[in-house]
C-alpha cells in the first residue's frame, strides 16, 4: 500500500493512458493533514473493464473511507461512465484500490484521479461537513 500525505497529486492505473495489465492489485491510502479532508476527482475518461451481468465483479477502482457528493455510487467503479466522480474523505484519509483480474486482456485504459486537501474547521459557518464541500 502506498501512502501519499502530499497537499495535492495525482494516482493512475498503472501504464495509464495506455492499457493496463492484468492481475494488478493497487492500493494507495491518502492521508490528510491534522484538521484536514481529502477530495479525490476521478476523471471522465475513467475505462475500467466489466464483465458479466453484475458490475465491478472483474476489474474495479474502489473508494474506501469517502463518500460521493454527486450521487456518485459508493465503492466501486468500473465501465465507462463518461462523467467525473468526486469523493470527500470522512476523516482524514481516503484509501483507492485498483483491482485487475485475468480477463482484460489489455483491453481498458484504467483511471486517473487528482486529490487535494481542503481544510474542515467544524466550527462557526463551517459547522457540518456537507457545507463545507460546497465552499470547494
Amino acid at each position: 500500500m502506498a501512502q501519499l500525505n502530499e497537499t495535492s497529486g495525482v494516482i493512475t492505473s498503472p501504464f495509464y493512458p495506455r492499457r493496463y495489465p492484468n492481475n494488478q492489485n493497487c492500493t494507495w491510502q491518502i492521508i490528510a493533514s491534522r484538521g484536514n479532508r481529502v477530495k479525490l476527482e476521478i476523471e471522465d475518461t475513467l475505462d475500467i473493464f466489466e464483465c458479466g451481468f453484475q458490475r465491478c465483479l472483474c476489474d474495479y477502482l474502489e473508494v474506501q473511507n469517502g463518500f460521493p457528493i454527486d450521487g456518485a455510487p459508493s465503492g466501486r467503479v468500473c465501465g465507462r461512465p463518461r462523467r467525473t466522480f468526486t469523493y470527500y474523505s470522512v476523516n482524514d484519509s481516503l484509501t483507492v484500490r485498483f483491482f485487475s483480474d485475468g480477463r482484460n486482456e489489455m483491453q481498458s485504459v484504467g483511471f486517473r484521479a487528482t486529490y487535494t486537501q481542503f481544510n474542515f474547521s467544524p466550527s462557526g459557518k463551517c459547522a457540518s461537513l456537507i457545507w463545507c464541500l460546497f465552499q470547494y
